[in-house]
């Protein structure tokens, strides 16, 4: 810690430095470090404040002094004029970021209808199937990669499947519109990278805008964009482009962080047999083990969704000033012994009351409920077909540049297939 003359606590790469492979490899110690020696830090290299224990991560997340809309770090470009606005910034002006309180509660509530059990339970065949697909194109179901061959394609295709997209639109959400979206507004990278990524977008935003017109002269259906469509409450509706910006944020999820679930999950089960043993006794145990694995697994290099303090904002002694950049850190707080007894413990009968894996408060995720989903299917699927012979072979190998995960590259895994 440098000492300053306001007394800022300040960390370096020297103490956290998230491209590091030793800390993709093994994040304890460093998660443990900021829990305990710097629990609300200004990263010099990083330029940005972290705030890591779980109740103060919490505090964060939840409270209104706090936006989530980019326009408001004090470094953010000068917004652009409407005249130079392409698709990507006509969609992004509806998505939920960039909403004040008022409209994101709005949003909130016109999609909410869209992610009930009964939309899930409509959808879940397709999603099913859509994972099905996936493990039958595994090469040699012997011996592959779970990185590869399942984690890169399971989301995408599920939400590509909810969204209603064939089967030969996979590659336009996998490799062009997903890709793009998590790094279009991504501060770390330069306003010339991001404006080539917005551009990426475009084709993508087309076809979703197509597909919600198409939907709507449909006429009334009951999947999800049907659901979307047709909900309205208190005499008012989404228009297209509120749903296509919602569809973008469920595809960006789908395209970067619910790939880490599926590697975690696995990873998980495959070093604790006893857990997996336990949860084919106990398929009512699913959705804890989903919320566990991505506990367990912390594999959050920064906070999901950053903000930006509205008013100079003071927490556990350390004064955040308005405008400046704040992660709440979720890899630290999913493993503080504070909240977690034995935090390090893998255990799918963990109470986990108050957890922060999908968010919290007015930033619940609003597509926890297909996150979940397709969980229990993807482990379904897996134990349908290899039972409990699976087996690691070699080394778990990580990608320590990935921008904000402790992405798994490689985990090759034997079975008795």
């Amino acid at each position: 810690m440098t000492a300053t003359s306001t007394t800022r606590a300040e960390i370096d790469f020297s103490v956290y430095n998230p491209y590091s492979m030793d800390f993709a490899r093994d994040p304890w110690p460093t998660w443990d470090r900021l829990l305990n020696e710097f629990p609300v830090a200004w990263h010099r290299d990083l330029q940005c404040w972290m705030v890591s224990p779980h109740d103060l991560a919490a505090e964060v997340m939840k409270s209104p002094r706090f936006s989530t809309n980019f326009g408001d770090y004090k470094h953010a470009p000068p917004p652009k004029p409407r005249s130079e606005w392409t698709l990507y910034n006509e969609v992004m002006q509806y998505h939920l970021q960039m909403q004040d309180a008022a409209g994101h509660m709005r949003l909130r509530r016109l999609t909410a209808p869209a992610f009930s059990r009964r939309v899930m339970d409509v959808i879940e065949v397709r999603i099913r199937d859509s994972i099905v697909g996936v493990f039958d194109e595994i090469p040699d179901p012997r011996r592959f990669d779970v990185a590869d061959d399942i984690a890169a394609k399971v989301p995408i295709r599920a939400i590509a499947r909810m969204v209603g997209v064939p089967s030969d639109a996979d590659t336009l959400f996998e490799h062009g519109l997903g890709w793009n979206l998590v790094r279009a507004a991504n501060p770390l990278y330069s306003a010339e990278e991001r404006a080539e990524f917005q551009q990426g977008t475009i084709p993508g935003l087309q076809y979703l805008i197509d597909t919600v017109r198409e939907a709507r002269s449909g006429g009334h259906t009951d999947d999800f964009i049907g659901t979307l469509i047709d909900t309205e409450i208190d005499g008012e509706r989404l228009h297209d482009l509120e749903i296509v910006a919602l569809l973008i944020s469920l595809i960006s999820a789908g395209a970067d962080t619910a790939v880490d679930l599926h590697t975690m999950a696995l990873l998980a089960f495959l070093t604790h047999p006893d857990q997996w043993q336990l949860l084919g006794e106990r398929p009512d145990l699913h959705e804890a083990a989903v919320i566990e694995a991505l506990r367990w697994g912390s594999m959050g290099k920064l906070g999901a969704i950053p903000r930006f303090p509205r008013e100079d904002v003071e927490i556990a002694g350390q004064v955040l000033p308005k405008g400046e950049f704040v992660h709440f850190m979720l890899g630290p707080a999913w493993v503080d012994p504070k909240k977690w007894p034995e935090p390090l413990r893998f255990d799918i009968t963990r109470n986990h009351a108050g957890n922060l894996v999908f968010g919290a408060g007015p930033h619940l995720c609003i597509g926890l409920n297909l996150v979940k989903v397709q969980g229990r299917l993807m482990l379904d699927e897996f134990r349908r077909r290899f039972g409990d012979t699976a087996r690691l072979e070699g080394e778990v190998e990580y990608d320590p540049q990935h921008w904000n995960a402790r992405r798994i590259s490689r985990m090759t895994v034997t079975t008795g297939a």
